[in-house]
């Protein structure tokens, strides 16, 4: 089988989890004895506007570079909708599905993607699967959260200009997508200039920031409806969990969809016994700073919980603007160190507020036998055992703060216990099966 996977690009340049999902899932299925590629939105050029694709090999993998997509907001939001909706001719996607000839297209993303890729697909009846990995045909900021909370008006539109103001221009998207931030992104002054961006992006003060309101709600009623357009194009929706399609329901219907939870190529079964100590709780948080991931509910319950107990700590990794004194931040991580992460973690917690569709630190912790408490917004959920971890639904900071007050060495080591005996690992070769024969509608080699 013939498999074009359509995603943001590779690995520098782009990252996080849908990338980490789609690279992997190529891989794999490369391995099962398909022939994969991946197209993905390149750089926006400043003068010329004519749509072309590139054609090589990056990372092993055929790559094919759209140059002049639609911009790419990734979750920084949308102030000027228009330019997020404008087509191109089908011509280059017509030559790139003739000379690929695909059997199935993956999609992984809507973000800069013409719609005359679709209709050129469509056109050649070849199947369209859409992976749900974010909000992002629903919400232009992806995670519909709005000043700190789930946002309420969703339906209605009628807060996306107030929430979209912090938006990047499109100029400013044109020079993120050019050949030459390619180059120079993971340079350290350019690091660190990303790093004083996004930590004023995800902060706490940002929404009250004195920034002209971007569009109206009209605006982005019609984006959302254009987005509901691209989707029906689709002739499955993979669901990542089954908060993911509840949330899409809402909004969109779209009957032919698939509930998969998801896994990645460095899941490795390393559970292992755990030893707790009833001393000093070792908890561990590996998301970002910023409230969408609930790092400042996090840390509002355990400033709490420090004015009565000294006795824990908190591992972070990253620099938190407004360190508590309970807080051990450590350097960026790598897949390579998780092992030796859970190693010093009695517990992981996972407090998203946001509607997170997966969350795939709950797979991991739960690999190497590290229990894990979350907010029940996350679609991971699903997965876990029942009793290999704590799920607190409509989570609060009081809520959270009353929990880890009642948690005993006990209650840990017993839920390594049903981590070890009871709790599914789902390997990445399983998710790719399970994806094929669900979704691509092909039988398992």
């Amino acid at each position: 089988m013939k498999i074009l996977h359509y995603a943001l690009g590779f690995p520098p340049y782009r990252t996080g989890g849908l990338t980490k999902f789609c690279i992997d899932l190529l891989k794999q299925q490369n391995q099962n004895g398909h022939q994969t590629a991946l197209v993905w939105p390149g750089r926006i050029d400043f003068l010329g506007r004519k749509v072309s694709i590139k054609s090589r090999k990056l990372c092993g993998i055929q790559s094919f570079e759209i140059c002049n997509p639609l911009p790419v907001p990734y979750d920084e939001g949308i102030a000027q909708c228009s330019f997020f909706t404008e087509n191109a001719k089908e011509e280059p996607y017509e030559r790139l599905l003739k000379s690929f000839c695909p059997d199935v297209i993956h999609i992984h993303t809507l973000m800069g993607m013409h719609s005359s890729f679709l209709e050129a697909a469509r056109k050649r009846k070849i199947r369209c699967v859409f992976t749900a990995h974010d909000y992002f045909p629903v919400c232009p900021k992806v995670v519909m959260v709005c000043q700190g909370r789930l946002c309420l008006s969703a339906k209605s539109c009628s807060d996306c200009g107030e929430c979209n103001k912090t938006a990047l221009p499109i100029h400013q998207i044109k020079i993120l997508q050019s050949v030459l931030y390619r180059a120079v992104k993971d340079m350290p002054v350019v690091y660190k200039l990303r790093k004083i961006h996004r930590d004023g992006y995800l902060g706490k003060d940002m929404a009250n920031r004195n920034i002209r309101v971007s569009g109206m709600a009209e605006d982005y009623r019609k984006l959302r409806e254009y987005y509901h357009s691209l989707l029906k194009k689709m002739d499955k929706i993979h669901y990542n969990s089954t908060l993911t399609k509840s949330v899409y329901e809402k909004y969109f219907q779209l009957p032919n969809s698939e509930v998969i939870s998801i896994s990645h190529g460095d899941i490795r079964d390393c559970r292992k016994k755990k030893k707790f100590s009833s001393e000093r709780l070792r908890l561990s948080y590996l998301g970002p700073q910023g409230e969408a991931k609930g790092f400042f509910l996090l840390q509002a319950a355990l400033d709490e919980w420090w004015k009565t107990n000294k006795q824990f700590c908190l591992n972070v990794y990253f620099t938190p603007i407004k360190p508590s004194p309970y807080m051990r931040p450590y350097g960026r991580y790598t897949y390579a160190d998780l092992e030796t992460i859970f190693d010093n973690t009695d517990l992981v917690i996972v407090p998203s507020v946001w509607q997170e569709t997966f969350g795939y630190i709950v797979l991991e912790a739960l690999s190497c036998g590290v229990p894990v408490l979350l907010s029940g917004n996350v679609g991971a959920k699903d997965i876990l055992a029942p009793g290999a971890g704590i799920v607190i639904e409509d989570l609060t900071a009081e809520k959270l703060c009353r929990v880890l007050k009642n948690i005993t060495s006990e209650q840990l080591a017993a839920m390594n216990n049903v981590i070890l005996e009871k709790q599914e690992i789902l390997t990445l070769n399983q998710m790719a099966e399970f994806i094929e024969t669900r979704c691509y509608c092909c039988k398992s080699l």
